[in-house]
């Protein structure tokens, strides 16, 4: 295992630490991604994450699809963590090369470029139902160098919003909240 893979396997498990303790009667709640409820936050990552697993199986490129995640979004989030983790755990999988999102890359770039993935959406989620999404900074500062570099061109896809100012001595989370469309000082 690298710096990398244990990077975004923290914050795979930082998104699910709030999954598994959102009480049933939330998921219906809004989250701070627009038009999104928190069943919804879940589906989406689920989605990235069977696409990096697919992506890690094949070789070949799989752009996330939003899986239903029905009345149990907790049971397709558990199948599709248990997946990706499988995937990431056969020899030379993070070496694998592949024309993948951007790009002629490794299993290992697209995990160090989307470890905020569940990091922000922990934050979201977290917020929709009202739990605290507990954040390594390490793993915020880390994703704050990545996605910075890549903030444009992210916005132009339609993956973040528009930056939120916060204040520039703030920790990163707050930072890379604020970069990611989200505002954290509210």
């Amino acid at each position: 295992m690298t710096q990398i893979s244990r990077n975004y396997t923290e914050a795979l498990y930082g998104f699910d630490a709030v999954i598994q303790r959102v009480p049933a009667d939330r998921w219906d709640e809004a989250s701070p991604c627009d038009g999104w409820c928190a069943r919804d936050v879940v589906a989406h990552a689920a989605g990235v994450v069977d696409a990096v697993a697919q992506m890690t199986r094949t070789g070949e490129n799989a752009l996330p699809e939003t899986p239903d995640p029905g009345d149990d979004p907790v049971g397709l989030w558990n199948s599709s963590r248990d997946s990706l983790l499988e995937a990431l755990d056969e020899p030379g999988a993070l070496g694998k090369v592949g024309n993948y999102w951007f790009g002629e890359s490794t299993i290992e770039d697209i995990l160090a470029f989307s470890q905020w993935d569940p990091l922000i959406h922990a934050w979201d989620l977290g917020q929709a139902v009202g739990l605290e999404a507990h954040t390594n900074q390490d793993l915020a500062e880390s994703s704050l160098e990545i996605i910075g570099a890549n903030a444009e061109t992210l916005r132009a896809m339609s993956l973040m919003g528009p930056e939120v100012q916060v204040p520039a001595d703030a920790d990163p989370m707050t930072r890379l909240l604020g970069l990611t469309g989200r505002n954290p000082l509210q």
